[in-house]
C-alpha cells in the first residue's frame, strides 16, 4: 500500500476513522492510524483499515472515502448485498469476490456501479472505459470513448 496524494487527503481520511470511532460508530478491526517510522518519513501514509458494524448512516457508506478504509457490512444473501451496495447514491466501482461464476454475473448485472471488477479490485486497463454513475459522475475515461468529447462530428450527404 502506497502514500495518499498529499496531506490533506491522508487528513481527511485520518478525521473520518477518528470522528466515526469517537462516536462509536463501527467497530475498528486494523489500522486506523498514520504509520511511524522513518521508511513512512518521506509520504502520505495512512495504515489500510477495516472498520465493521457501521450504522446505516455512517459516512464509510455514504461517502467516496478514496482512501485505505474498508468498510464491511455484512448481508443475508446475494440480494440483500445488493440492496446494500445499490443502496448508496455513489456507483463508481464495485467488487464482487466469488467462486460462483453465476454468482458474479448476476452481481455484475445487478450492481449500479460504473465499473465492477470480479475477484479483484482497481485494475483498470488503458483500453478499457472507466467512469462512474448516479453521484459518481457521467462520461467515461479510457478507451476510444474517451475521445468522443474531443470530436466534432459532421455529416456530408452528395447527391451525384
Amino acid at each position: 500500500m502506497g502514500p495518499m496524494n498529499n496531506a490533506p487527503a491522508r487528513e481527511r481520511i485520518r478525521r473520518m476513522v477518528d470522528d466515526s470511532l469517537s462516536r462509536e460508530e463501527g467497530t475498528l478491526l486494523c489500522g486506523g492510524e498514520i504509520p511511524d517510522g522513518e521508511e513512512y518519513r518521506d509520504g502520505f501514509f495512512y495504515k489500510p483499515t477495516i472498520v465493521a458494524d457501521l450504522p446505516e448512516d455512517s459516512v464509510f457508506l455514504n461517502t467516496e472515502v478514496f482512501g485505505p478504509v474498508l468498510p464491511v457490512v455484512a448481508a443475508d444473501g446475494l440480494n440483500e448485498a445488493i440492496e446494500i451496495a445499490n443502496s448508496t447514491r455513489y456507483g463508481l466501482g464495485a467488487s464482487v469476490w466469488t467462486h460462483d461464476i453465476q454468482t458474479a454475473m448476476t452481481a455484475s448485472s445487478e450492481l449500479d456501479a460504473g465499473i465492477v471488477w470480479v475477484n479483484q479490485h482497481l485494475r483498470i486497463p488503458p483500453d478499457v472505459p472507466f467512469g462512474g454513475v448516479k453521484a459518481s459522475g457521467t462520461g467515461r475515461e479510457n478507451g476510444s470513448g474517451a475521445f468522443e468529447p474531443y470530436l466534432r462530428s459532421k455529416t456530408v450527404l452528395v447527391k451525384p
